[in-house]
C-alpha cells in the first residue's frame, strides 16, 4: 500500500510559510463554495474514522484507501468519530456526480455524498488542508463542492518514448488529489506498439523495440529503425541498454493500471490509432499497404479487408480488457493519397457509393464505430473524424484549436476540448533559452490557466452555440522530445494542475494570482515526494523586448514576401513595430521560410533617410532553425533598380543546438523608398524564422 499515497505523504510535514489553520482557499482544484465559522479541529495521526452507508457496494476499497491513507486515520467501532462518512443517495440530491459537503466544527468533521466518489474528492479537499497545516489545526467550515464537468482528463504519449508501468501508478497518485478523472493511454503511433494482446502477439514482439540512436534522437530525421523484442525484457519497464530502446505493457501491467486508477475514481481510456500513424503496423504487417508503387509508410489500405479483420480483433480485446465506455481510435493525420490510386480503395469506394477520400475515411471510421457500439461501448477520435460526415454517437476530441469543438457541437456530438493553443504540453512552459527541449511554442501556465472552453467556443461561434455537448477538458502531452520521466513530470506539472481546476471548479470563479500562489506551494510539496515539476520561482516570463514598439520610420510602411520567383504575399507583420515573442509558431509574429531563396520587399510609403536597417531570426539548432547564412539587404527609390548594402552577415559557429534570437544587420547611410532583404533559408528540412525588419 506505499505506493497508494506517494504524492500525499506530505500531509504530515511542517511548511514554515503556512498559517496556524488552513482554509479551504488552499485547496487546488478551487471548491465550488465555502463558508467559515468559529473554531478549527485538529486533525492528527490517530483520529478515528466511521463510515454510514446504505450502499456497501465500494466501502471496503473506500475503508482499505482511508485506512492507508498518510492522515493516519483508524476505524472507529461506532458513529462516534473525529471524522463521520455519510454516503447514500438520498444525499445532495440535484448535484451532479462526485458532489460533496465537507463540514468541519471543533467537535469533528462530517462528510456527505450520495456515493463513494464524492466521498473520495472530500478527502481529497481534507488532506490538502491538512497539508497546509503545521500542527493539523482545519478552520472550521463548511465546503460545498461539485465537478463543472465530467470529463477531466490527462492524455500520456508512452509511445514516442514509453514510460513504465509504475510511472504511470506515480501519476495516478497525483491526479487523483487533483479530483482529475480520466487517463488517455495513448498506446500505439508510428514509433511502436505499447500494449500486448493474445490477438496480435506479432505487434510487441516486432513493434514494441527500435534503435536507441532513434528515439534518443527522434527529431533528427533519423530512419527508424524496428528491433526484435530483446531476450529476458520485463513487461511494464523501459529499456534501453545503447543500442535497442522500448518497452510494452502486458496484459497483467495494463490490468495493474486499471485496477489502481479505479481506486482512484480515474478511467482509463486507450488509443489504437488507425487509419493512419501506423508505421509500426505496416513494418509488422506489410500486407497492409495499399497496393502500387505509392507507399504513404503510415496509412493502412481501406480496401483490404484484412485490415478490418486485424483492427476489429485488436479492439475486440482492447474492450473487453478496459471497462470504461470509451475507446479512442486516432483518425488524425491520415494522408489519403495512397486511396486515390490504390485498385483496392478506388473499388471500395465504387461499391460503397463513395464520391471522394474523405468519405472513405468517414466510412472506416462509422464501421469501426458500429463495431465498437455493438459491444456496449462508444467511439472517441481526433477532429479529423468529422471529414466525410460522422455518425451521431461518436465523440470528438478538439485538438486543432476551437473549430473542431463548434463544428462537432453544431452536429450535436460530445466533445471534449483539447486544444493545441492551451493544452498541448509538449509546448515549452518558458523562455526558450533556459529550458529543456520542447516543440516550437510558448505556453506558460497563465495562458493554460486562463482557458475557459464555453468562453473561447462562444467568443468563436457566438452565444447561440449549444454547449449541452460540452463533456469537459483534456491536456495532451506527447512524447517526440521527452525521453526521461523527470522531463516528463516536469511538462506536467503545474500546468496539469490549472487544467484541473477548469475542469473542476464553478466558470467565471478564476484568479490567477490565488491560484499561481497556491500552485508554488503545491508544486513544492511534490517535488519533495520525488515528483520533477517546473520551478515557478525562476520562471522569466513573456520575452520583454516584445511588448516594447519599436520606433517606426513611417507609419504606412507595408511589406509583402515570396519564394524567388513566385507569387508574392503579404507580410506586414515583419514590419509592425513589434518583435516576435517566445511563441516562434505565433504566425501574427513570425514568417517560416521553408523555401531556399526568399525575398521580401518593403515599401516605405516615401522616400526616406535610412541609417540602420535589420532582421531578427530565430536560431535553434536542436529544432533545424537557423539564421540564414546569406543575406542581402538592397535599396531603391523607383522599386526598379536596387543597390546592394554593406551590411554583415551572420557567421555563428557550426554545430550550434540552443535556442537564440539574432539580429542581422548593421547602420548604414542611404536614401530610398523601397527595401528588399534576400536570404537563402537553407537546405530541405531546415528553416528560418524571422520576426521583425528594423528600419531607421
Amino acid at each position: 500500500m506505499k505506493r497508494l499515497f506517494l504524492v500525499l505523504t506530505t500531509m504530515l510535514l511542517v511548511h514554515n510559510q503556512v498559517p496556524a489553520q488552513s482554509a479551504p482557499d488552499c485547496i487546488i482544484p478551487k471548491v465550488e463554495s465555502y463558508s467559515l465559522s468559529k473554531g478549527c479541529f485538529t486533525l492528527q495521526p490517530g483520529s478515528t474514522f466511521y463510515i454510514k452507508t446504505k450502499t456497501p457496494e465500494g466501502a471496503a476499497a473506500f475503508e482499505e484507501y482511508l485506512a492507508a491513507c498518510p492522515l493516519g486515520l483508524v476505524k472507529a467501532p461506532g458513529k462516534k468519530a473525529d471524522v463521520l462518512f455519510t454516503i447514500d443517495d438520498k444525499q445532495l440530491k440535484g448535484k451532479s456526480q462526485g458532489a460533496y459537503q465537507l463540514s468541519i466544527t471543533p467537535k469533528g468533521i462530517t462528510v456527505k455524498a450520495a456515493g463513494f466518489e464524492g466521498a473520495f474528492y472530500a478527502l481529497q479537499s481534507l488532506m490538502q488542508m491538512r497539508n497546509a497545516s503545521p500542527d493539523g489545526a482545519l478552520a472550521a467550515c463548511r465546503i460545498d463542492d461539485s465537478p463543472r464537468f465530467p470529463y477531466r482528463g490527462l492524455m500520456f504519449d508512452v509511445v514516442r518514448h514509453f514510460h513504465s508501468k509504475d510511472f504511470i501508478l506515480k501519476q495516478l497518485d497525483l491526479m487523483a488529489l487533483l479530483k482529475m478523472n480520466r487517463l488517455h493511454m495513448h498506446l500505439t503511433d508510428n514509433e511502436g506498439w505499447r500494449i500486448q494482446l493474445d490477438c496480435a502477439p506479432e505487434m510487441v514482439k516486432g513493434g514494441a523495440f527500435g534503435s536507441s540512436k532513434f528515439f534518443n534522437t527522434i527529431l533528427s530525421g533519423l530512419p527508424r529503425g524496428f528491433t526484435r523484442e530483446p531476450a529476458g525484457y520485463v513487461s511494464g519497464t523501459v529499456y534501453d541498454d545503447g543500442t535497442v530502446y522500448g518497452g510494452y505493457y502486458s496484459k497483467k501491467d495494463i490490468q495493474e493500471i486499471i485496477d489502481y486508477a479505479a481506486a482512484r475514481h480515474i478511467v482509463i481510456v486507450p488509443e489504437i490509432e488507425l487509419p493512419g500513424h501506423n508505421a509500426v503496423l505496416l513494418h509488422v504487417h506489410p500486407e497492409f499497404y495499399c497496393q502500387g508503387g505509392h507507399k504513404v509508410d503510415n496509412v493502412v489500405c481501406a480496401g483490404n479487408e484484412g485490415v478490418f479483420d486485424f483492427f476489429e480483433k485488436v479492439l475486440e480485446e482492447v474492450m473487453d480488457l478496459f471497462p470504461g465506455t470509451y475507446i479512442h481510435i486516432g483518425g488524425d493525420e491520415a494522408s489519403k493519397a495512397n486511396w486515390l490510386l490504390c485498385p483496392r480503395c478506388r473499388e471500395r469506394m465504387a461499391a460503397e457509393g463513395l464520391g471522394d477520400e474523405f468519405q472513405l475515411q468517414s466510412y472506416i471510421i462509422r464501421r469501426i464505430e458500429a463495431f465498437i457500439n455493438k459491444h456496449g461501448k462508444r467511439l472517441i477520435g481526433w477532429d479529423e473524424i468529422l471529414e466525410g460526415g460522422l455518425s451521431e454517437g461518436a465523440t470528438v476530441m478538439s485538438w486543432r484549436g476551437t473549430k473542431g469543438g463548434i463544428e462537432s457541437l453544431r452536429q450535436h456530438h460530445d466533445v471534449i476540448m483539447t486544444p493545441n493553443t492551451y493544452y498541448y504540453f509538449d509546448y515549452g512552459q518558458d523562455a526558450p533559452y533556459k529550458e529543456p527541449i520542447a516543440f516550437n511554442a510558448y505556453l506558460p501556465l497563465k495562458t493554460v490557466y486562463g482557458y475557459d472552453p464555453e468562453e473561447e467556443i462562444r467568443s468563436s461561434a457566438g452565444p447561440g452555440v449549444d454547449c449541452s455537448h460540452l463533456l469537459g477538458v483534456q491536456a495532451n502531452l506527447w512524447s517526440e522530445c521527452i525521453i526521461e520521466d523527470g522531463h516528463y513530470e516536469y511538462m506536467l506539472y503545474p500546468r496539469a494542475f490549472a487544467v484541473a481546476e477548469t475542469g473542476w471548479s464553478p466558470a467565471g470563479s478564476k484568479d490567477y494570482a490565488a491560484f499561481r500562489a497556491k500552485a508554488a506551494r503545491l508544486a513544492e510539496w511534490i517535488k519533495e515526494q520525488g515528483y520533477h515539476p517546473f520551478d515557478l520561482a525562476t520562471e522569466a516570463g513573456d520575452r520583454p523586448e516584445a511588448g516594447i514598439p519599436l520606433p517606426r520610420i513611417s507609419d504606412s510602411i507595408k511589406a509583402s514576401w515570396s519564394i524567388a520567383g513566385g507569387a508574392a504575399e503579404d507580410a506586414s507583420i515583419l514590419v509592425d513595430g513589434f518583435r516576435g515573442g517566445w511563441n516562434i509558431n505565433d504566425a501574427r509574429a513570425w514568417k517560416e521560410a521553408r523555401n531556399k531563396e526568399m525575398v521580401v520587399d518593403i515599401d516605405l510609403g516615401s522616400v526616406k533617410d535610412i541609417h540602420y536597417v535589420g532582421a531578427e531570426f530565430v536560431d535553434y539548432g536542436t529544432r533545424r532553425m537557423f539564421v540564414p547564412q546569406d543575406t542581402e539587404f538592397s535599396i531603391s527609390e523607383d522599386g526598379k533598380v536596387y543597390t546592394p548594402l554593406k551590411v554583415p552577415q551572420a557567421r555563428l559557429a557550426a554545430g550550434r543546438k540552443h535556442f537564440q534570437i539574432c539580429t542581422v544587420g548593421g547602420p548604414v547611410s542611404e536614401k530610398g523608398r523601397y527595401l528588399r532583404l534576400s536570404f537563402n533559408s537553407g537546405p530541405d528540412k531546415v528553416r528560418a524564422r524571422i520576426g521583425e525588419i528594423m528600419i531607421n
